[in-house]
């Protein structure tokens, strides 16, 4: 990657980590949706740095958080998830070189939605969801996460309305995040597309990652979380109606041309 379309990608990660620091969401979809497009690179490298980002963040964060995680509730997203993960990695090589421009039109639509949970307080259910309903959301999770390395948006609006503690939310979320970035890793390592340019990316943003995440922590008592959140659904916003426009542009286009 050219010097600056590699300062330019680190600097979203810097920004996704602050954002995500002080409102406990948001940095895969900032990084997937302001360097998908700038276009300073492609959805499946991407995703990929996403992922291994993802993955050492929720390592940390588990250790200490890993005893309140709600087991019934786990095992329910997981059974969804795993193979949708690996489905959806799968899916998003296949048509990469095919239907790029449909990947992207799905991808802002995915982040515009998934931001508007910034801007949601769900009220809890009345009662646990069955086990059903986990499957579904975390078969969802799998196939965005699968694509994009950031399926979060499904399952956390699921957990935000279990009437459990907050901190078993937090812990279930960690441990469900960290096994779709698990199989999602591993995942593109197999298939051959672990590429060298990954993992240099990936070993440059973790000290940002972690400078920006501290720094997210001692700014949050004195930013308003409101404020954040806003400006970050506004950003998540405008890349997603961005990234449609573009799509549909392009695809217009070659509609045009094949006539």
């Amino acid at each position: 990657m050219p010097l600056a379309e590699l300062t330019a990608f680190l600097f979203f990660v810097s920004l996704g980590a602050v954002t995500q620091a002080i409102t406990g969401f948001a940095m895969g979809l900032i990084i997937m949706g302001a360097v998908t497009a700038l276009a300073l690179a492609d959805i499946s490298f991407s995703a990929a740095v996403v992922s291994l980002i993802a993955l050492v963040n929720t390592s940390l964060a588990l250790r200490r958080s890993y005893r309140f995680i709600d087991r019934r509730i786990l095992a329910g997203l997981i059974t969804g998830l795993l193979p949708a993960t690996a489905a959806g990695v799968f899916l998003l090589e296949a048509l990469s070189s095919t239907f790029y421009d449909g990947l992207r039109l799905a991808l802002g639509i995915v982040i515009i939605l998934a931001g508007g949970l910034l801007m949601i307080r769900p009220t809890p259910f009345a009662a646990p969801s069955g086990r059903m309903p986990v499957v579904a959301t975390g078969f969802a999770g799998g196939i965005i996460g699968g694509l994009y390395g950031a399926g979060g948006a499904p399952m956390a609006w699921l957990m935000y309305r279990q009437p459990i503690d907050f901190q078993a939310i937090r812990a279930t979320l960690l441990a469900t995040f960290f096994a779709s970035t698990l199989v999602r890793s591993t995942t593109v390592a197999l298939s051959g597309h672990m590429t060298s340019e990954i993992l240099i990316t990936f070993a440059l943003s973790v000290p940002l990652v972690v400078a920006s995440t501290i720094a997210g922590v001692h700014l949050a008592p004195s930013v308003p979380e409101t404020l954040v959140r806003r400006a970050a659904f506004g950003l998540l916003v405008m890349l997603g109606a961005f990234l449609i426009f573009q799509s549909l542009q392009s695809l217009s286009s070659i509609q045009i041309v094949s006539q």
